[in-house]
């Protein structure tokens, strides 16, 4: 869900989360009724970031009170005309790791695109919803097959690294399989991608970005978390040289570190409430976190906001790595 809401906000170049809580963006109308949270149907008055989140929680404008003035994320986030490549947008309920659909990658294109030449197994058709991204289904791990996709799709000005695996098992009773597995999603991957992107870029001519999910794992041993943690931190390093050797050619390199985020493999890994609440009482704020707070903090370095920020890791834990 992570990747399909970050091409959402660059496709619209907003900055809510849910594709179905977009406002039509418009001059403020005062007496316009203000939508509630997931509905779909009728403008919103305001479209300003700060309002429009009060809105979505049931906020009103006192009355006699002016509406702010229409301000555009566009012009704050400056995403608009920019393609961007997010990979790990698969997505599918509980399965035995064999049967679940492999890292998949989804670029974000003009709709009235051509057909792309990568093959058709690969691709999937596009959300009714979001008519400019194209999914694509294949293997990270598989470097032709990804090689030819990735360089059919580019080229891209924007990269969100976020595939990954986790295969929690104790330091004794780690196997090969899941060793493998886990570098060639949560390390190899995110060099051969960048690699491709990066010389695109490059190629292009053009400033990009580049966002690899990390983890808080990567700076705190993590009970059965040994290959994890591995990864992780071996992809903050990385993270820092691609940011030194890609400087030059005014590519951004940066890393997001979460605490555990509610997604599916989130829950999966945390469901255990003896478990979960071990990690909870370490973090400050006392909560996981959110999609949404992730998709945030990459948007953010994403945008030209953090123009001169790279070789950094933006640590969205709570407060746990300091407590």
């Amino acid at each position: 869900m992570a990747s399909f809401c970050v091409l959402r906000e660059l496709q619209q170049g907003g900055s809510e989360l849910c594709p179905f809580q977009y406002a039509e963006q418009r001059p403020p109308q005062p007496g316009l009724p203000v939508r509630a949270k997931g509905d779909c149907a009728g403008p919103v008055s305001y479209t300003h970031l700060d309002v429009y989140k009060r809105q979505a929680s049931g906020w009103r404008a006192r009355p006699g009170r002016s509406p702010l003035p229409f301000r555009s994320m566009e012009p704050q986030l400056g995403f608009r005309g920019r393609r961007a490549l997010v990979t790990g947008a698969g997505k599918g309920p509980p399965a035995p790791a064999a049967a679940r659909p492999p890292p998949a990658i989804t670029r974000l294109a003009p709709a009235a695109s051509p057909a792309p030449p990568w093959p058709p197994e690969s691709r999937r058709p596009p959300s009714p919803q979001c008519p400019g991204i194209e999914p694509l289904c294949l293997d990270l791990a598989d470097w032709d097959a990804t090689e030819a996709a990735v360089g059919a799709a580019g080229p891209f000005e924007l990269l969100v690294n976020n595939a990954a695996v986790a295969v929690l098992q104790p330091f004794l009773e780690v196997t090969r399989e899941a060793l493998e597995r886990s570098f060639d999603v949560n390390l190899q991957a995110v060099l051969h991608v960048s690699q491709i992107v990066a010389r695109q870029m490059i190629a292009q001519g053009v400033a990009g970005a580049i966002v690899n999910v990390s983890s808080q794992a990567s700076q705190r041993a993590l009970q059965d978390h040994a290959v994890y943690c591995s990864t992780k931190s071996a992809l903050d390093m990385l993270s820092k040289v691609m940011a030194m050797e890609l400087g030059p050619h005014k590519i951004r390199v940066n890393t997001v570190n979460p605490t555990v985020v509610m997604t599916d493999m989130g829950r999966i890994n945390w469901s255990d409430p003896q478990k979960s609440a071990a990690m909870i009482n370490r973090i400050p704020l006392g909560k996981f976190a959110e999609v949404d707070d992730v998709v945030n903090s990459i948007l953010f370095l994403l945008s030209d906001k953090s123009a001169m920020t790279t070789g950094s890791s933006l640590m969205v834990d709570g407060g746990f790595l300091v407590s």
